[in-house]
C-alpha cells in the first residue's frame, strides 16, 4: 500500500510529506523516490488509485486536488491550479478519498461530516446531499463493489475518544450508519487512512503522533467489514494517516452500449399496428358468423 506521514518528526526533511510504500503485513516502508524528493505540499492526508493505476490525494493546507507519481512521489494539482477544490482556504477539512469502479472519485470531511463527490479534471468538489449528512466524522473511506465504507475519527482535539468506529457510508444520498466500534484491537488514534486490498480485506493505518503526549508508531489494522472489529498486524513509521492499494475495483459498471433494448414504436407504426389489430378482430368476427 502507499501512504504519506504529512507529520512526523524526522532527521531528514525530505522524510516529512514523503510518499511511501508500506508493506502491510510487517509495517516495513520504503520512500518511493530514492532522493527522498517531498509531495511538495504540507497537508497531504487523502490517498486513493483509480481503476486506471493512477494515484490522486488531497492537500488539506491548500485545499487542492492532485495526482501523484509512484515513481518520484512528487504531487502535481489537477488541471495545473493550485486550490481547486473550490472550497474556503480557512479552515481545516480534513479529508480522505476512494474511487468507486466507474473510477468516480469521492471525498470525505470529517470535519464538517460531509461527503463530496470529486472531478478529477478540474479538482472541484460537489456535495453529496446535506451538510454534516453523514453524522458522523468520518476520516477516510474505502469502496468494493457497490459498497462503501468509513472509518471515524480516533481522539478529538483534546485527546478524548470520538469515533473509532467502522461507518456504511451511502454515496447517493450522502449519509452512513453505525457498523460497529473498531474495539481493542484498536489503540487510541487521530485520523486513519482506509482501503481495500484485492482479496477484499479491509485495512487501515492510524495516525498516532501526539497521542498522549507521545509521538507513537502508526499502526496497520486488519478490519471485519461485517462487524468493525479491528486486529492489529504491524505498526509503522509516525505520523501515516492516508492508505491506498492498488486493489483494481471489482465492481464492473454496466455499459448501456452493450445492452440489447428494446426499439420503440413510433406513432405511425402505432397506428398500422393498431389497423391490423382491428383488421383481425373484424376477420374473427365474421368468421363465428358464418359458422
Amino acid at each position: 500500500g502507499y501512504s504519506v506521514n504529512s507529520r512526523g518528526n524526522f532527521a531528514d526533511s525530505n522524510d516529512v510529506n514523503a510518499l511511501w510504500r508500506i508493506n502491510l503485513a510487517t509495517g516495513s516502508q520504503t520512500r518511493v523516490s530514492d532522493q527522498g524528493l517531498p509531495t511538495g505540499y504540507l497537508d497531504l492526508e487523502a490517498l486513493a488509485i483509480n481503476n486506471r493505476n493512477e494515484l490522486f490525494g488531497v492537500d488539506d493546507d491548500s485545499k487542492t486536488l492532485v495526482r501523484v507519481s509512484m515513481v518520484t512521489g512528487v504531487a502535481s494539482a489537477v488541471g495545473g491550479t493550485t486550490s481547486n477544490l473550490g472550497v474556503p482556504l480557512d479552515t481545516s477539512l480534513d479529508f480522505g478519498m476512494a474511487f468507486a469502479c466507474d473510477n468516480e472519485a469521492y471525498v470525505v470531511s470529517d470535519v464538517e461530516a460531509s461527503l463530496f463527490r470529486a472531478n478529477t479534471i478540474t479538482g472541484e468538489l460537489t456535495r453529496i446531499g446535506t451538510a454534516g449528512g453523514l453524522g458522523a466524522p468520518i476520516t477516510d473511506i474505502a469502496i468494493r463493489g457497490k459498497e462503501a465504507f468509513g472509518i471515524g475519527v480516533g481522539l478529538d482535539s483534546d485527546g478524548n475518544p470520538d469515533s473509532p468506529n467502522l461507518y456504511r457510508v451511502n454515496l447517493i444520498q450522502g449519509s452512513a450508519s453505525l457498523i460497529g466500534p473498531l474495539g481493542s484491537g484498536a489503540s487510541p488514534y487521530n485520523n486513519a487512512g482506509l482501503s481495500f486490498d484485492e482479496q477484499g480485506q479491509l485495512w487501515a493505518i492510524t495516525d498516532r503522533r501526539q497521542v498522549g503526549g507521545q509521538d507513537l508508531a502508526s499502526e496497520i489494522l486488519k478490519i471485519d467489514p461485517a462487524t468493525g472489529e479491528a486486529t492489529l498486524v504491524a505498526t509503522s513509521i509516525v505520523g501515516l494517516e492516508s492508505l491506498a492499494i492498488d486493489s483494481q475495483n471489482e465492481c464492473t459498471p454496466v455499459s448501456y452500449a452493450d445492452v440489447e433494448g428494446v426499439p420503440l414504436l413510433d406513432t405511425r407504426a402505432i397506428w398500422l399496428l393498431a389497423l391490423l389489430l382491428l383488421w383481425v378482430g373484424i376477420s374473427k368476427s365474421r368468421q363465428g358468423q358464418l359458422k
